[in-house]
């Protein structure tokens, strides 16, 4: 008799700050530079792309990127959709993820909020299963929120001067010094 069990998870709607830059600067940071992540946020030491583009627009299919995040240091993302139009993309996660996790997908908007203003919306959804999914869904949560607001800080320093935020070069700084030793 086979069980069809209720899929356990939560869903993280986040909307960024104002962030004054153009929808386009915007969009050309999150969206058409995609695989480069490393260069702004602090959560991300290394990032590429990677297998032919199948969404027009797109520079890539897929993303890995070695993390500086709790409870991950690897996790590769296969891009889902891309519509550079609408300023959006969207992706899962499909390696990296620890085995209570079933399914991790983020969706990401840039949108116009005003004259050189922008604004970047990000819908996260996670299926967990088993009893560590249980355990851990709400732990996992809070660090993921942590982590989302972080990445927005860091997108929005690095849209609005070009430079990383200071918690990214302190990164940065840190993989240097590791490489010298």
């Amino acid at each position: 008799m086979g069980q069809n069990k209720k899929k356990k998870g939560f869903t993280l709607n986040k909307e960024s700050d104002t962030i004054n830059v153009s929808v386009e600067k915007l969009w050309e940071i999150a969206g058409k530079q995609f695989a480069d992540a490393y260069k702004w946020s602090t959560s991300v030491d290394h990032s590429s792309g990677s297998g032919t583009a199948q969404f027009e627009g797109a520079t890539c299919d897929a993303r890995s990127c070695d993390l500086n995040a709790k409870g991950f240091n690897k996790v590769d993302e296969k891009l889902t959709n891309y519509d550079d139009e609408k300023m959006n993309l969207a992706y899962d996660v499909v390696g990296g993820l620890p085995g209570f996790v079933d399914k991790v997908s983020n969706n990401w908007t840039v949108l116009s909020v005003g004259e050189n203003q922008s604004k970047i919306v990000m819908v996260m959804t996670f299926e967990v299963s088993g009893i560590m999914g249980t355990l851990m869904k709400g732990m996992m949560k809070k660090q993921i929120e942590k982590l989302i607001n972080m990445v927005m800080i860091d997108l929005k320093i690095y849209a609005e001067t070009g430079h990383p935020s200071d918690a990214k070069q302190k990164r940065i700084d840190e993989l240097a010094k590791e490489m010298v030793d």
